[in-house]
């Protein structure tokens, strides 16, 4: 019977497998993209560099979606590639070094720059993603093209007057391919989407179909169709999102190269490096026109989902607020006017027989239907605050904090009124607010609240309390309606929050929604 690894065992087996785990993958990857880059060789054009180099968005994306710690096997696959170079061509084993340096260095910035821009889990279905991709791409372009022109120009394998038109091709060249293949992969990374359901593989299928049949027969002749096929790319980036337009955005230009590479099309009637820049000049500008299609449908889709959300949560706090006021009329109002009736009653029957005794009854009574009114008040003033209505916004603030149960201070700036909604909105949100500090910020000692009434609106609400780490999800329930109900108004709300530095909630709200009314409370006050 075979004993059971002890921890001890348990630790040495992992630590043996991490390494040999680590050098495999690396291996892999080193040969996967050894062989890539060789098939980007074979769709070079004849010229002072490539027009099409794919390898440059493979790198970028391996090390985005892998991690940096895989830039050896990167390193490892351009080396195997550049030696070839070095064996066949006749590239001098300095000028393929540096080559290769350029590379890896173009590669980490421009992880680097997604990182810090956009963050992990790009999927280019936002316009900031396609912006940060792009800036990305170029900027390590950048650093590639000026590292493998000064190393060529140090082994005269260039001359001053072709440093130009080589830097430009080179740039161009990792520009084009970095940004088809990096996008490419960025929207498969996380598996099959739409475009593979049941639903839209008939039309998916169809797109490139026409993707593949409108390339073919534009750039099959030398007649002026080069852009016949953008309508099939823009059907793709509106129908079939990110996934469908970067792959029909992939085919077309694999279609495009592979045709130009042969000598055929309206791309080689010039020189070589002048065939090269038309390629890729429309490689990208096919790319960025599909990709940015891409993300403003993929934005207003979700845009669209996000307003059927809102709106059901709307519908759905309607019912509760609406249950809510009749648990608190039954629980509360109700129940104390059915007291009252029960009282009268009994009032009725002594004050003739004992008229003392039925004064007394009477002042308990209106004592009692005091109280049964300030119960109906408190639950109205839940609905629309009576301050609101009657003093303005300011006035009504200032209640508000001489409410809270803590300390709170209201500042204004501006006298104007505004429309009774928007008056509502920024009311209840600085109530949230508040409330949100008294359950969520214990330790706060001080809440301060400023509103400025003036041209533009703008409020916000800070306190001095321990904060929150701000993860991107936008925070809970309480700050989801706050949102919706100032952008309801045609405004925008912002949360700031720093761990140990308090939290600041911070509205504003342009013309048309904020305008004057003529109605004016002070100009400025403080009110603790």
């Amino acid at each position: 019977m075979r004993k059971a690894a002890g921890p001890a065992e348990r630790g040495r087996s992992l630590s043996f497998r991490s390494p040999v785990r680590y050098v495999g993958t690396s291996a892999a990857i080193a040969v996967g993209y050894f062989a890539f880059t060789e098939l980007g060789k074979a769709l070079l054009l004849k010229g002072p560099a490539g027009a099409f180099w794919p390898s440059a968005g493979l790198g970028i994306a391996i090390l985005y979606l892998g991690g940096l710690r895989w830039w050896p096997a990167v390193l490892l696959g351009d080396l195997g590639s550049l030696a070839s170079d070095v064996i066949h061509l006749g590239v001098a084993p300095g000028t393929a070094a540096a080559e290769a340096a350029g590379d890896l260095a173009r590669t980490i910035l421009a992880v680097v720059i997604l990182r810090r821009l956009v963050g992990p889990g790009i999927m280019v279905e936002r316009l900031r993603e396609v912006g940060a991709v792009v800036l990305a791409v170029v900027c390590g372009a950048a650093i590639s093209a000026t590292v493998a022109m000064l190393a060529l120009l140090a082994g005269s394998d260039i001359d001053s007057a072709q440093v130009v038109g080589f830097w430009r091709s080179w740039w161009l060249g990792d520009v084009s391919g970095g940004v088809v293949i990096l996008s490419l992969a960025l929207a498969w990374a996380r598996g099959p989407g739409a475009v593979l359901r049941q639903r839209m593989a008939p039309e998916g299928a169809f797109v490139i179909a026409a993707v593949v049949g409108l390339s073919l027969a534009a750039l099959s002749v030398r007649e002026p169709l080069t852009y016949l096929v953008f309508p099939a790319l823009i059907w793709a980036a509106i129908r079939l999102g990110a996934q469908g337009a970067t792959l029909a955005l992939t085919i077309a230009v694999g279609i495009a190269v592979w045709i130009t590479s042969d000598a055929l099309g309206p791309f080689v009637e010039h020189t070589p490096t002048e065939n090269a820049l038309n390629l890729q000049l429309y490689i990208t500008i096919a790319a960025l026109t599909t990709l940015c299609v891409t993300a403003l449908c993929c934005e207003r889709r979700r845009a669209g989902l996000a307003l059927a959300e809102s709106r059901a949560r709307l519908v759905a706090a309607g019912d509760a607020e609406r249950r809510r006021i009749e648990r608190d009329l039954h629980d509360g109002a109700q129940q104390r006017l059915v007291a009252l009736q029960v009282r009268l009653r009994l009032a009725e029957d002594i004050v003739e027989q004992d008229p003392t005794s039925a004064r007394q009854k009477i002042a308990e009574l209106r004592s009692a239907t005091g109280e049964v009114l300030d119960d109906i008040r408190s639950l109205a003033a839940g609905i629309y605050p009576p301050d609101l209505a009657a003093f303005g916004l300011a006035e009504a603030l200032r209640s508000l904090a001489r409410r809270a149960p803590i300390a709170a201070t209201v500042e204004v700036v501006g006298t104007a009124r505004c429309r009774p909604e928007v008056e509502e909105a920024v009311y209840f949100c600085c109530s949230e607010a508040l409330q949100n500090v008294v359950k969520h910020a214990r330790d706060a000692r001080a809440v301060f609240i400023w509103l400025k009434c003036d041209g533009d609106m703008r409020f916000e609400v800070r306190d001095n309390g321990s904060g929150f780490s701000d993860d991107g999800r936008g925070g809970g329930h309480g700050l989801a309606n706050m949102r919706e109900r100032i952008e309801a108004v045609g405004g925008t709300l912002e949360i700031r929050s720093v761990p140990g530095a308090g939290t600041t909630v911070i509205g504003r709200i342009s013309p048309p929604w904020w305008r004057h009314t003529g109605r004016a409370g002070p100009s400025t006050g403080q009110n603790t």
